[in-house]
């Protein structure tokens, strides 16, 4: 009965492994740039983007960026595919004294995805962000 018992214990500790082996390996890691556009000069900074899979072409999305010299993550969710074709989503700003929230959209072409971003108002309305590129990780 103890070998079984640990044997047992042997199968379920490696199909945890192989399970968040697997999930991890679905996460995509995409590298690029942003451009915020400002009446006062348009801001440039790298931006990265951590894609994990949440469905069907969904995806939780994490934006990785610097503004006035402080780091940021912006969470949200996406609908598309990675690598060609639309992808579009929202994610919310990660400073609790200011809610923001923003929508991207763009398309695929040749691994790198190019759109724009918007802020979206209280009442739904939206007002043009900027730009952003980020390409597929090399394989």
């Amino acid at each position: 009965m103890k070998h079984h018992s640990r044997l047992l214990c042997g199968i379920a500790v490696l199909a945890l492994f192989v399970t968040g082996t697997a999930v991890a390996a679905n996460e995509v890691t995409l590298e690029g740039s942003f451009v915020w556009s400002r009446d006062d000069g348009d801001r440039t900074g790298p931006l990265t983007a951590v894609m994990t899979p949440d469905g069907d072409n969904q995806w939780k999305v994490a934006f990785h960026f610097t503004w006035e010299d402080e780091p940021h993550t912006y969470l949200g969710q996406a609908t598309g595919t990675l690598g060609s074709g639309a992808l579009e989503g929202t994610a919310k700003g990660d400073n609790p004294d200011r809610e923001m929230n923003f929508r991207f959209r763009g398309e695929f072409e040749n691994g790198t995805f190019n759109g724009t971003h918007t802020f979206v108002r209280e009442d739904g309305s939206q007002r043009d962000g900027g730009t952003l590129t980020l390409s597929m990780p090399a394989e």
